[in-house]
C-alpha cells in the first residue's frame, strides 16, 4: 500500500512495509482503559487494538531520491505481533526504484522499526542494501544508541554495523539533506528524534517521524509511549510542534498512521483530531 503527494516540484511517496493490530494498553501503559472509551470510533479491528503502521517516505526532487526510514524490514515481527516480513524493497520497485536508485536513507530515529532494510547479511559479510547512499542519523541518537551496552536485535545488525561499513554521516539539528529536505530535532521519543521539513514551490510538508503512534494522540498529547526515552520531553515536543502544524495548517506525515497517512491537525468541537487526507493544499 502506498500514497504518494506533490509538494511543489517534489514527490513524497508513503510506502507501508508492513502493519499490525497491536495492544493500546501495551503501547500506552499508563493510559487507563476509561480513557480511551470516548474515542472508540477511531479504533479499528477488535476494540482492544490499535492499528500500527511501518511507513517508509521516499522523496524525489533536485534531482536526487532519498529514503527515510527503512521499516522493519525481513526479520519476522515484533513479540505479540503476527509474523510477516517487510515489503519494502518490493514497494520501491512497484514505484520504478532499485536500491542502487536511493542516494540518501536518513533516519527519524534508530528504534527497530525504523532501520530493519539498512544491510545485506551473505555470511559474515555485510554490505549496504542502497549501495549507493549515505545514511544519515542525528548525531545525538547515534551517540545514545551506539554507547548503549544492549540493543534491540533490529537495531544490533541493521543499524550499528553501518558506521564500519563505511555509509554513515550523523547531522544537526537544521541539516539540508537536499534543497527541499530540512533535518528537525523533535526529541523526548528518543534523544535525537528528528523530523523533516519538505518544502518546494510555496508548499510544505512535515514527515513527523514517531511524535505520535495513534491518532488519538492528537487530541491527548499527554499521554506517553512506552517507548518514549524521556517521557516529559517527548509530551513538550508532541505539544509544541503539534500546536505549530495545526496553526499553519502544514500538510503532514504520519508514518504510525493509517493509510493514507498523510492528513492535518484540525479543530473539532473544541479539541485538535487528526484529519486524513491530502486535500486543502500544502501551506508554508
Amino acid at each position: 500500500m502506498r500514497t504518494t503527494v506533490r509538494v511543489g516540484n517534489v514527490e513524497v511517496t508513503a510506502i507501508r512495509d508492513k502493519a499490525h493490530s497491536f495492544d493500546r494498553a501495551w503501547h500506552y501503559p499508563d493510559v487507563p482503559e476509561e480513557a480511551w472509551a470516548p474515542y472508540l470510533d477511531l479504533l479499528e479491528n477488535d476494540p482492544g487494538n490499535a492499528m500500527v503502521n511501518f511507513h517508509c517516505f521516499v522523496v524525489r526532487g533536485d534531482g536526487r531520491a532519498v529514503l527515510i526510514d527503512t521499516g522493519w524490514g525481513p526479520e519476522l515481527g515484533p513479540p505479540g505481533a503476527p509474523k510477516s516480513r517487510g515489503a519494502l524493497p518490493e514497494r520501491l520497485s512497484e514505484i520504478g526504484l532499485e536500491p542502487e536508485d536511493i542516494d540518501v536513507v536518513a533516519f527519524t530515529h534508530l528504534h527497530a522499526d525504523h532501520v530493519g532494510w539498512n544491510l545485506v547479511y551473505d555470511g559474515e559479510a555485510i554490505s549496504p542494501r542502497f549501495g549507493n547512499a549515505r545514511y544519515l542519523v542525528s548525531e545525538r541518537d547515534w551517540a545514545f544508541f551506539s554507547s548503549r551496552e544492549e540493543n534491540h536485535p533490529n537495531i544490533a545488525r541493521q543499524a550499528l554495523p553501518l558506521e564500519r561499513t563505511g555509509v554513515l554521516d550523523t547531522f544537526a539539528d537544521g541539516h539540508s539533506l537536499t534543497r527541499s529536505i530540512t533535518a528537525v530535532a523533535t526529541p523526548g521519543h528518543t534523544p535525537g528524534h528528528t523530523s523533516f521539513v519538505v518544502q518546494s514551490g510555496g508548499e510544505r510538508l512535515f514527515i513527523l517521524g514517531d511524535l505520535i503512534h495513534h491518532p488519538v494522540v492528537a487530541t491527548e498529547t499527554g499521554w506517553v509511549h512506552r517507548f518514549d526515552a524521556d517521557p516529559e520531553e517527548a509530551v513538550l515536543t508532541r505539544r509544541r510542534q503539534l500546536r505549530r502544524l495545526e496553526e499553519d495548517r502544514t500538510l503532514v506525515a504520519a508514518g504510525h498512521l493509517n493509510h493514507p497517512t498523510f492528513g492535518r491537525f484540525e479543530r473539532l468541537g473544541g479539541r485538535r483530531i487528526w484529519k486524513p487526507g491530502i486535500s486543502g493544499g500544502n501551506g508554508g
